[in-house]
């Protein structure tokens, strides 16, 4: 019956945001921030999340206006339906790109850490019927699926990196602020890509009760979530360096092999943490297949989206194989984020909004009323 039922509560769109920011781009921040900044790349993550406050203010405030309406559906009404499809397809396009290399990344470091003896397809295709199954079921499945695990990944996690602590080096963090005003502000812009999981919110929000809420909800999901990366960058780069950081794919995973808990609890804890990984990451390519029926529900004007998905699945795949390897990956999930997602960050939204304002269009207050 929960299939049926696609309004969440803000407590389950706020989880559903940190989770989707925090998987985005975990597993490689510290080395990003590394390159960038050196030993100090923590700043630049935390300047990237105070940045990131910008677009969820012009993402936000739009939405507020349209509460019942996607980005396709009120692109149609603040300017003409072509422009809708033209900015739906362009989304949706987006999210299914996405999708193919987040599940080609989850196949490389899966296979390298647990099954090493398993070829990447096997592992492609088994997370994409997973994924795919729980999309079918709605919305609001994947946000009771979100409860369920906001508890299981965050705090074992961060109970794990406190025992990290103690392998900090300073002198690998310091001296602190050595760089530059005009690279702390470059490192920063490309560090708030790491939020742009909150373009989701774009299409989101008339799932939510309360739109008038999200303000709050996504100010204290990024909060959380750049606190929680500015602390993993800083041990991370604190426990090798910057520049032994800058040398690694996954340097968040080296972190969690050298970590010894007590008593041998644990013998393996970087196979911990590709499990927590593997929760985050599945919420989040669920969340791109959802939207992308979702648009081309829209951009078709068809009554019913769940069809729709099983057709992605081919489409996924094929996409998630295309690159030679998982360098090659990055890059296209670098290009993707720093010149497709910015236009949903930023540009699109600023320019919906004010064309909205100068119309007169939108709700000019949005009831709180579930």
């Amino acid at each position: 019956m929960f299939s049926q039922n696609n309004k969440i509560s803000m407590r389950q769109i706020e989880i559903l945001m940190i989770l989707n920011l925090f998987s985005n781009t975990s597993l490689i921040l510290p080395r990003v921030a590394s390159e960038i900044a050196q030993g100090d790349g923590h700043f630049i993550v935390i300047g990237g999340a105070i940045i990131s406050l910008l677009y969820a203010f012009v993402i936000t405030s739009l939405v507020k206006m349209f509460p019942n309406q996607n980005i396709v559906e009120y692109s149609e009404m603040i300017f003409n339906k072509p422009t809708g499809i033209i900015i739906g397809s362009i989304f949706c396009l987006k999210l299914i790109i996405l999708a193919g290399l987040e599940i080609r990344v989850f196949g490389e470091l899966v296979k390298q850490t647990l099954l090493r003896d398993t070829p990447i397809e096997i592992i492609v295709i088994c997370m994409l019927l997973v994924v795919v199954y729980l999309t079918r079921k709605g919305y609001e499945a994947r946000a009771r699926m979100a409860e369920l695990l906001i508890y299981i990944i965050i705090i074992p996690l961060i109970i794990i990196y406190l025992f990290a602590i103690p392998d900090i080096k300073l002198y690998n963090i310091s001296p602190i602020f050595v760089i530059t005003p005009t690279k702390f502000l470059y490192g920063s812009f490309l560090m708030s890509f790491a939020y742009s999981g909150m373009e989701l919110l774009l299409l989101s929000t008339p799932f939510v009760l309360k739109p008038n809420r999200l303000p709050k909800v996504a100010y204290g999901s990024i909060g959380f979530v750049g606190i929680l990366n500015a602390l993993i960058c800083m041990l991370t780069i604190g426990s090798f360096g910057p520049l032994e950081t800058s040398r690694q794919i996954w340097p968040v995973m080296t972190i969690m092999q050298s970590i010894r808990l007590p008593g041998a609890l644990i013998q393996r804890q970087d196979a911990l943490m590709v499990s927590f990984w593997i929760m985050t990451v599945f919420l989040l390519i669920n969340g791109y297949l959802f939207f992308a029926g979702l648009l081309i529900k829209k951009i078709a004007n068809l009554k019913e989206q769940n069809f729709l998905i099983l057709p992605l699945i081919p489409i996924v795949y094929l996409i998630s194989l295309m690159p030679d390897n998982i360098v090659e990956t990055y890059e296209w999930l670098t290009f993707m984020n720093r010149y497709v997602s910015l236009l949903f960050l930023l540009p699109i939204p600023l320019i919906l909004l004010i064309a909205a304002k100068i119309k007169g269009m939108g709700n000019k207050d949005v009831s709180t009323k579930g």
